[in-house]
């Protein structure tokens, strides 16, 4: 009898088990007509990997209190080994792990908002209380239509048959990517519509605004990849040649080139026991960025490809440029437009292109753009009076440590 009920007790527990592993994946991977996504609804792919909903980007994991109310659509992979002791939504969906964002552009100004696919042209769109719905898909001539987050992170507009089936595939994400790259998308452009698939940086690391830098098909050479800053040629793969890139190799990826009449692009896939979240991104200071489990390497670049050492830079030797908190002796520098979206990494790399440049700083200190330039000639002034301001000074370290923070 003690072992039959200990049998009993294992079974109800295997039971309770199963229930529970299901109810981990239950929830919904579709929109149909007639239903909403409320800011705090998320959407998850089957099998669990990625998560579609409402965020608010965070320069910094851990911070609990993001500095805008701004909310965006997007996708990320769901990373469960994250959440072991922060509950903060920011924390879960730092812009680390955002691989795309619907409305990078145009941005909910608060919690108002719902994604919804609209009944009167079957598009998917984010309503809310600042103004008109902001068009996520346009579509024409679509009206039984639903919206599905698959489990390769691709979320897709299908059209549907009147009993409810799929009648074909009408919009994906992954035609449309922001800044990151997943296995299946592609790098390059369709021959027949002209269509380009390319990654573009975020604006700053709490603004998925299109920032300056590029990651894609090289339209003169296409057997090669280039990074360009604001249409400059910053960085390139080298050739395509049997097989793999001459002076880049991503340990664990893949690569493959698809060229014929229809398309031409450059793709990646990984191997089954991948057991990470590969991705590829280009971040706002224009470096190739991939998962953390397997290294890459741009010549003698490192995990991180960054700017091609053939660049226009100055050689300024163990020199940098740290924060610091004062002004400069001769007021006003020569200052960029707002207009321009002159972030701090634009203003970064423009002081490592001119070897006069000894300081640089944001005249828009709330969303850090609009930046000026200081020229050699110039001092720092350390003070705490009204035209104070944080000011990044190339700064020549002494010894093994410098006294202040350097800026990465």
């Amino acid at each position: 009898m003690a072992t039959k009920g200990r049998i009993d007790m294992l079974v109800r527990f295997s039971c309770l088990l199963l229930l529970l592993m299901g109810g981990s994946y239950s929830q919904r991977d579709k929109l149909l007509q007639g239903e909403e996504l409320k800011d705090g609804d998320e959407l998850l792919s089957t099998f669990g990997k990625f998560k579609l909903g409402f965020f608010t980007p965070s320069e910094n994991p851990f911070s609990t209190t993001p500095s805008s109310s701004k909310r965006y659509i997007g996708v990320w992979y769901n990373k469960p080994e994250d959440r072991r002791s922060y509950q903060s939504i920011y924390y879960k969906v730092s812009s680390l792990k955002v691989v795309w964002v619907a409305d990078r552009n145009t941005p909910v100004i608060d919690k108002s908002g719902s994604l919804r696919i609209d009944s009167t042209d079957g598009n998917l769109k984010i309503f809310h209380s600042g103004g008109n719905p902001i068009a996520i898909t346009s579509v024409e001539g679509a009206r039984n239509t639903s919206v599905t987050l698959e489990q390769s992170g691709n979320l897709v507009l299908h059209e549907l048959h009147s009993n409810g089936s799929i009648k074909g595939m009408l919009w994906q994400s992954f035609d449309y990517p922001t800044h990151t790259l997943l296995p299946g998308m592609k790098l390059g452009i369709n021959l027949q519509t002209g269509h380009q698939w390319f990654l573009r940086s975020w604006l700053t690391g709490e603004s998925p605004a299109e920032g300056s830098y590029t990651f894609g098909m090289d339209q003169n050479l296409t057997d090669r990849l280039i990074i360009k800053w604001r249409g400059e040629v910053h960085w390139t793969s080298g050739l395509w040649q049997n097989g793999k890139f001459i002076s880049w190799v991503v340990h664990g990826y893949k690569f493959s080139y698809t060229s014929n009449e229809q398309e031409k692009y450059f793709s990646y896939s990984v191997k089954d026991d991948f057991t990470s979240f590969p991705s590829l991104q280009i971040d706002r200071r224009g470096y190739l960025n991939n998962d953390s489990r397997f290294s890459m390497s741009c010549s003698e670049e490192g995990r991180y490809c960054g700017p091609n050492t053939n660049s226009a830079m100055c050689n300024r030797g163990s020199s940098y440029f740290g924060v610091k908190f004062g002004s400069m002796s001769s007021g006003d520098g020569t200052k960029f437009k707002e207009s321009d979206n002159m972030t701090l990494d634009d203003c970064r790399f423009k002081c490592y292109q001119n070897c006069s440049c000894v300081a640089f700083a944001a005249t828009n200190t709330e969303n850090k753009t609009g930046y000026e330039i200081w020229s050699r000639g110039t001092k720092f002034i350390k003070s705490q009076t009204d035209d104070s301001r944080i000011i990044y000074l190339e700064v020549q370290p002494k010894g093994k440590s410098a006294s202040i923070s350097r800026l990465l």
